[in-house]
């Protein structure tokens, strides 16, 4: 039961910890799907708002997603990246028993505007690679990479090349291994883009992850962004003293 007494909790706190625990107790499970936000504010003889309030801060705390068509949905516990070691998106979810596949994929060559000319040590114009890849894991979308790739490199145009692990085809092709990266992470909102590619909606919190790695030779090999479903996806990092 809400508590309506001065000095309470926000009724939209309350009702939150309460679909929480239920959530928690596994009286939802993961792909169940909440009660409307109208049947909540019938229930609870509350306003919308405060009912669209709940669930926000149950999205937030990564408890559900919102899925455009379906309503909102119990999620399952994220997919944890560690932060120990260099290793493909492909090889990571495979050693965690996960299936990745590739739903879409898009190989340009580009000119390079100023910004990303300076990650990849050339100039302004020089062309490049563009590879934009659509990753799933276990049949849900996961991440949305757009990669840059040096010319030189000579890779193919094949669209189908690109399936698997890029690291891979690096080495396949090129001979080339990754030795050092360097990352940085923020959220943002996604927009039009993400949110047909990811499955979610306009504004919903992203990952974005943005990696610049290197050779064996210490030359940069490739600078990719990547936005990961903040809901289904974590990094975790041990450091010791």
């Amino acid at each position: 039961m809400l508590d309506f007494t001065k000095g309470a909790p926000p009724l939209y706190y309350q009702i939150k910890e309460m679909l929480k625990d239920e959530i928690e107790n596994e009286e939802y499970l993961p792909g169940d799907i909440l009660p409307s936000e109208l049947e909540l504010q019938n229930k609870y003889n509350v306003s919308r708002i405060t009912v669209s309030q709940a669930v926000k801060e149950l999205v937030s705390d990564g408890y559900v997603s919102r899925a455009r068509g379906k309503g909102t949905v119990v999620i399952a516990n994220k997919i944890e990246e560690k932060l120990n070691k260099i290793m493909s998106f492909t090889d990571e979810m495979k050693m965690r028993g996960f299936e990745p596949t590739t739903k879409f994929v898009k190989v340009n060559i580009v000119k390079l505007n100023k910004t990303i000319a300076k990650f990849l040590e050339l100039n302004k114009d020089d062309e490049a690679y563009k590879i934009e890849r659509l990753r799933y894991v276990n049949g849900s979308p996961i991440v949305f990479f757009v990669t840059y790739l040096r010319r030189a490199l000579n890779l193919p145009l094949d669209e189908s090349q690109y399936m698997d692990s890029l690291y891979g085809l690096l080495k396949k092709n090129n001979n080339l291994t990754i030795s050092k990266v360097k990352e940085s992470f923020e959220a943002v909102a996604a927009d039009e883009q993400l949110s047909e590619c990811l499955d979610v909606e306009i504004q919903t919190p992203v990952l974005k992850r943005t990696r610049l790695s290197y050779d064996t030779s210490g030359n940069v090999l490739e600078y990719t962004i990547c936005y990961y479903r903040a809901d289904k996806y974590k990094y975790s990092v041990e450091i010791e003293v």
